[in-house]
């Protein structure tokens, strides 16, 4: 575990945890960026457990005491360090490094079991809703405008100024919905998805690494790294997730998704939607490279 952030750490062997130290993790995760200026005695008081409790967990995350938790989590954790401490000649690298990062530990933690039946369930669904709230909102449009192109019926939500009481009647069980849920999320946000997840609806979630038990609210759910250089996290490995997963539906639904998008161009030329000269361009471009 040692190269592991503690949000990480925490998620191997969050299931094994009685539920003091369950509560102990919860604080820790929702507490991220200010739980280590406290001392062990004011984070147990936070969580309302023991001081031992405390030792217990951190011990189990195998690090030697609070201390060692705290400088550790300095180290790994750049929401310590202001932006003016990367106006460095290696800034570029720096980001470079950090987004590699993110996506290798992100798809190094997918199982291709997992994968492949998100991907089947999103190209057999009779509908695919798409929820993402705040900035998932932006990271949910992206999805359902990828999907979109390769199958009929793929919804955004919330549809803006509504709620999801309305559409979420109207959910069963031939449908699936993929969950945008990445750090900053709504508070009701898991209260939703355990109520359709418990009338047997398939979901699919992506999150982060920070959520200590996705499982729990999911058929299929991805994990993925997102801490950035400074001070805002980096979506480049959820961005990764979102075109594999597009591409594997564009796969599955081979025959159909070619046709689809053989008419979605032809209306944008009769509608003169887009540049295509500049989209022409860019293919013959992405060939030559090859």
């Amino acid at each position: 575990m040692q190269d592991l952030a503690i949000e990480q750490r925490i998620e191997q062997i969050y299931d094994d945890l009685p539920p003091t130290q369950q509560r102990l993790a919860n604080c820790i995760l929702n507490h991220r960026n200010s739980v280590f200026s406290y001392s062990a005695s004011e984070l147990a008081q936070l969580a309302q457990v023991s001081k031992s409790a405390v030792t217990r967990l951190l011990q189990r995350l195998e690090y030697k005491n609070f201390s060692d938790a705290k400088r550790h989590n300095r180290t790994q954790n750049r929401w310590y360090q202001t932006a003016t401490e990367h106006h460095q000649t290696n800034e570029f690298k720096e980001y470079i490094d950090c987004d590699q990062h993110n996506i290798s530990a992100t798809l190094s933690s997918i199982a291709k079991a997992d994968f492949y039946n998100a991907v089947e369930l999103i190209a057999k669904a009779k509908r695919v809703f798409v929820i993402g709230y705040r900035n998932n909102y932006a990271l949910a449009l992206h999805l359902r405008q990828q999907l979109t192109q390769c199958r009929e019926n793929v919804m955004l939500l919330p549809i803006p100024g509504q709620t999801l009481g309305e559409e979420i009647a109207s959910f069963t069980q031939t449908d699936v919905i993929i969950v945008m849920g990445v750090r900053r999320r709504p508070a009701w946000l898991k209260n939703i998805m355990s109520t359709l997840h418990q009338k047997g609806l398939q979901l699919i979630y992506i999150t982060d690494h920070a959520d200590a038990n996705p499982k729990a609210v999911s058929v299929v759910h991805f994990s993925c790294a997102v801490r950035g250089v400074s001070a805002f996290d980096s979506y480049a490995s959820i961005m990764c997730v979102i075109s594999m997963m597009a591409n594997g539906v564009y796969q599955a639904c081979h025959h159909d998704a070619r046709s689809r998008i053989q008419s979605i161009e032809e209306t944008y030329q009769t509608l003169n939607e887009l540049d295509m000269e500049a989209l022409n361009n860019g293919a013959l471009v992405d060939q030559l490279e090859l």
